[in-house]
């Protein structure tokens, strides 16, 4: 005889608690103190000490995919905030342990919402790794898998407020992916959607707010809610001052509405911080050059804006760098060949 369908909700439950019964305890109940501390130092931009924080706790728990997952998030701000790819063999690896940790949780209880939230983060960072290097279709087949993970984490814990930094991003990204992939069904204008999820994360999430704040106020800037993205780029900064990982989005402000003299300002900030860090390449130093040169010949400060240019121009750069920077340098040349004869410096 089948069984019949409204009895199958109670015979899911009680298999998920005769699987608890045997030992499979929820991930959350391992949780413990390293991983706030290990995203107090990654956002401070201590990288090393992050990592060895959530590499401590992986290696007191093993089969908990949280240590992983957080050192993949951790070497990927490292890599944006230096624009290398030196760690992202270590990031794939720590996302692969992360994805196949979070399956075997799910295979053993179907019913924690962390492991879901893991396995859907994971494919979201994947999903970021794709649209970076211009493969959208990848990213959005990676997104689809996140989403879904994610949906199910909130579903099986409504509580679980991390998760909408993902659902927010995909919400806000999937409305303009619809312009790009003809073929996409309509789904409506999501954007709004997004940026209040992303805000309940921000607001309530328990691993996430930063970066949730972080994503919000590049949303917002794509969006252009420039006040309101403003207002959440100061807030990082006044939070985290000596990371220049959260420094851009104001001085990027600026730089659109016009305002040369608060953009100068700005990058001059962004300049002190990235040497402060290190840099391993020149990447920054010349994007934030080129804006400088910029914004000081706008503002009539012609020798300085010249030095900003022939900066900008002469730093040697990789070949990849020196592709997605050609914009830049151009616009140095550009500035460099108006000031010359005012600055006095000869044809």
């Amino acid at each position: 005889m089948s069984i019949r369908k409204h009895r199958l909700p109670a015979l899911l439950a009680a298999a998920l608690l005769a699987a608890r019964a045997l030992g499979a305890a929820p991930l959350a109940d391992e949780f413990d103190a390293r991983i706030a501390a290990g995203l107090a130092l990654l956002y401070q931009g201590q990288y090393d000490a992050a990592l060895d924080s959530f590499r401590s706790f992986d290696a007191d728990h093993p089969a908990n995919p949280a240590g992983r997952f957080f050192s993949a998030g951790a070497l990927q701000l490292r890599g944006l905030a230096y624009e290398s790819d030196s760690w992202d063999r270590a990031f794939l690896a720590d996302l692969d342990s992360a994805l196949a940790l979070s399956e075997r949780v799910i295979a053993r209880d179907p019913a924690d919402p962390w492991a879901f939230f893991f396995r859907g983060g994971a494919y979201a960072y994947l999903a970021s790794r794709e649209a970076r290097r211009g493969r959208m279709l990848a990213a959005l087949n990676k997104g689809l898998s996140g989403v879904s993970d994610l949906k199910r984490a909130v579903q099986l814990d409504p509580g679980l407020y991390d998760a909408y930094l993902g659902l927010g991003s995909y919400h806000y990204f999937r409305t303009k992916a619809a312009s790009i992939f003809k073929w996409l069904p309509f789904i409506g204008d999501r954007r709004d959607q997004g940026i209040a999820e992303l805000r309940l994360a921000a607001e309530r999430g328990r691993y996430s707010g930063v970066m949730a704040r972080h994503a919000l106020t590049w949303v917002l800037v794509d969006y252009g809610k420039l006040d309101l993205a403003l207002d959440e780029a100061r807030g990082l900064e006044r939070e985290f001052p000596a990371n220049h990982a959260f420094h851009w989005a104001g001085a990027d402000i600026h730089y659109r509405r016009g305002q040369w003299a608060a953009a100068a300002e700005s990058y001059r900030r962004l300049a002190g911080l990235n040497q402060e860090s290190r840099p391993m390449n020149n990447h920054n130093r010349v994007f934030i050059a080129a804006r400088l040169a910029r914004c000081l010949h706008r503002m009539g400060s012609f020798a300085e804006a010249a030095a900003a240019a022939r900066e900008a121009i002469s730093l040697p750069l990789t070949e990849d760098a020196a592709k997605r920077l050609r914009q830049e340098r151009v616009m140095a040349e550009q500035v460099l060949r108006r000031v010359r004869p005012t600055a006095g410096m000869g044809p």
